[in-house]
């Protein structure tokens, strides 16, 4: 089903190619994603800027991607911290979206932030409020202080407390899928992504959990390459390894339709 256009949720283009593990280095250049994108019949991806990689600055990165428009929608890294002010957090979302993102990815494994920081709810209301897309990563296992208190039961909780925002919540989970699901009937706002998670545990009893989502959840999933950690050939052979005996429409759907409309994109 090749037909089938795909939407990459999380790609990592970088300013320099190079990427956090020296086996990736020259493979982030924007010119071998594009190709990859043409190649697989991935016609969108969100391109997500990190912190300390590949030479990241908020401006260049945009510079970077502007030409790319057609194919690639910007995302900054927002970095949480424990000293930050309302004021901090207004100024540069405003900033953000002033010099063109569309979205910002909130990481708290690379930040060191808990899920419960004081001002992560508002960070997430204000950034719906200048509509600019909410990308949280939800791989929960390392080994900094506070990511360590990072849990589906903390992950609750905030989206409790932002029960009217949208969120993509980038990787469901990963080992977590199941509980990830159950979150997803109970909160109508989120989008649960499955990058990384479809293509990392290939083989294993999370196949089962993918299958289920795409067989049921259709409405609420997205799927994505976390390129270059996968390939885009490999996105589109794991896409198409689960979309057996589904309708058409829920494969659209996953494919591409759910994130569209998430981020009102035509």
């Amino acid at each position: 089903m090749k037909n089938i256009p795909i939407f990459d949720s999380i790609s990592h283009p970088t300013i320099s190619g190079d990427w956090i593990s020296d086996k990736y280095n020259g493979l982030c250049n924007i010119d071998i994603l594009i190709n990859q994108m043409i190649e697989n019949n991935i016609i969108k991806s969100f391109a997500i800027g990190m912190k300390n990689i590949g030479s990241y600055d908020e401006y260049k990165y945009i510079e970077l991607l502007k030409p790319y428009g057609d194919y690639l929608i910007p995302i900054a890294y927002y970095d949480v911290y424990d000293d930050m002010s309302i004021t901090d957090i207004r100024n540069k979302l405003l900033y953000i979206k002033k010099i063109g993102y569309s979205g910002i990815k909130l990481h708290p494994r690379f930040s060191n932030f808990s899920l419960s920081h004081i001002y992560l709810p508002y960070i997430i209301s204000f950034a719906n409020e200048l509509e600019l897309s909410v990308l949280l990563c939800t791989y929960f296992y390392h080994n900094t202080e506070k990511s360590l208190y990072n849990s589906i039961s903390s992950l609750n909780e905030l989206l409790y407390t932002v029960d009217d925002c949208k969120i993509i919540l980038l990787h469901s989970g990963t080992v977590k899928l199941m509980e990830m699901l159950e979150i997803g009937r109970s909160f109508k706002n989120i989008l649960l992504d499955l990058s990384f998670t479809l293509c990392k545990y290939e083989g294993s009893s999370i196949d089962l959990d993918i299958k289920y989502a795409f067989d049921n959840f259709d409405e609420r999933i997205c799927i994505g390459s976390d390129y270059p950690e996968f390939s885009l050939t490999k996105l589109r052979e794991r896409f198409e390894y689960f979309s057996n005996n589904l309708s058409i429409n829920k494969l659209n759907n996953i494919a591409y339709k759910n994130l569209m409309k998430y981020c009102n994109l035509k």
